[in-house]
């Protein structure tokens, strides 16, 4: 993630490699949502547009509680999928 971090913004086709380089080696890691985030900007920046949003659509909705989803939906417009029923008492449960 440091290597990462440090390159992030000025070597688009370098993050990309790195970043799906971490997702394969750590994807369960803290760091997904945030190197998930870089890649995706990393994307798009090379104009590889529906990558990019296939990548915000794993993300949001794999980690639909990070502090990096609200800035990839604005970014993207890709938005999480959620479930919804209405229970017993007449409100709406997110599931």
């Amino acid at each position: 993630m440091d290597r990462l971090r440090a390159i992030k913004g000025t070597d688009a086709a370098r993050s990309v490699a790195l970043a799906r380089e971490g997702s394969r080696r750590f994807p369960d890691s803290p760091d997904d949502p945030e190197r998930a985030s870089i890649l995706i900007h990393a994307l798009a920046s090379l104009g590889r547009a529906s990558e990019a949003r296939a990548e915000a659509e794993r993300m949001v909705n794999q980690a639909p509680d990070s502090p990096w989803v609200t800035e990839i939906e604005t970014f993207t417009g890709a938005h999480r999928h959620r479930n919804l029923r209405l229970i017993a008492d007449g409100a709406l449960e997110y599931y």
